[in-house]
């Protein structure tokens, strides 16, 4: 297959050095706003630098879009009409009109597009979602899914992210709904700049707590923290009738226990997402590839990322509106 990855900042860079060791790609364009750095990153991966994204996407079969969110939309659109499978990493936009907006696109163009949420294709995640559905949890009532990153990004970054709800939290709000196959009913959402006086003129937190309810009526609690220096945590406990299940409990997880009995973590603990998750977001482009080719269904549409979305919006409206908000409220 011929591959168009458009953005190589960090994810995208590493997204082009999955794809570039791919056997089922034959040919691979790199793209970037920054000329120089789409032609280093093409050099050393023996791709191709293209000059545009005209240029980039000239007969390729599939697009990987990896750019800044406010680009997303318009290259989703230019990518579904001229007919290329496309895959795109989350957020589809900042807005939830443009995001509707892409999601009618897909269907008018009869295109098709995958959104990126690596943890679906985590094999923790998976085994809980099946222990989950095949009904040996009993009652699931409540979770708690903890996200912490180990170092903050810049300030920069901050200031166009959409802010912690948005950036960091999507990522929880999608699993949440992927994981235990139901809907959110209503957020109650809080958030502090401890630490991080700035983000107050940003606008944002750097650390948030999301209680969720969902239709079946199971409670769940959602952290984040943008600072956590003892490394990289993702984790979840499921807590049901019959059962407790963990994901991410695993010998590097970044934590000290101060019980005098309890084992030392093997470590070294988690530096980051590309560590965490590498296996899933290779997993998940090989899912694409076949996807495009038309061998498997979507894994996550564009009304799924959409759906991510509202919650995320609801968090949002929740925490600056200091009330419970619920997802019928965000049209």
């Amino acid at each position: 297959m011929r591959v168009a990855i458009l953005g190589v900042g960090r994810l995208g860079a590493f997204h082009a050095k999955v794809l570039s060791e791919t056997k089922d790609v034959d040919e691979l364009r790199i793209y970037d706003a920054d000329a120089a750095r789409a032609k280093e990153i093409a050099t050393s991966l023996k791709a191709q630098a293209a000059a545009s994204v005209d240029d980039a996407l000239k007969g390729v079969d599939t697009a990987v879009i990896a750019t800044p969110t406010n680009t997303h939309a318009p290259l989703i659109k230019k990518c579904l009409d001229a007919r290329i499978a496309t895959f795109c990493e989350k957020p589809i936009a900042m807005g939830i009109p443009e995001t509707h907006d892409i999601v009618a696109h897909v269907e008018r163009a009869k295109g098709r597009l995958q959104i990126g949420f690596q943890r679906r294709f985590d094999a923790g995640y998976h085994a809980a979602r099946d222990a989950i559905r095949g009904g040996k949890l009993g009652n699931v009532y409540s979770f708690v899914m903890v996200s912490c990153d180990r170092l903050p990004p810049s300030d920069a970054y901050i200031a166009t992210s959409g802010g912690e709800f948005k950036d960091q939290l999507i990522h929880d709000f999608d699993i949440t709904r992927w994981l235990f196959s139901d809907e959110v009913e209503e957020v109650t959402a809080t958030g502090s700049t401890l630490g991080f006086p700035q983000y107050e003129a940003l606008k944002d937190v750097g650390t948030s707590a999301v209680l969720v309810k969902l239709r079946g009526g199971a409670l769940g609690l959602i952290t984040g923290l943008r600072h956590n220096e003892a490394g990289y945590d993702i984790h979840v406990e499921v807590h049901a009738a019959k059962d407790t299940l963990a994901i991410g409990i695993d010998p590097r997880m970044p934590w000290r226990s101060v019980e005098a009995d309890a084992p030392p973590l093997a470590g070294p603990p988690y530096p980051n997402f590309f560590v965490r998750f590498g296996e899933a977001y290779r997993t998940e482009l090989a899912h694409f590839l076949r996807f495009a080719r038309g061998e498997v269904e979507n894994a996550c549409t564009a009304a799924d990322g959409l759906a991510a979305l509202r919650i995320a919006e609801a968090a949002s409206r929740s925490w600056r509106e200091r009330r419970t908000v619920k997802l019928s409220e965000i049209d």
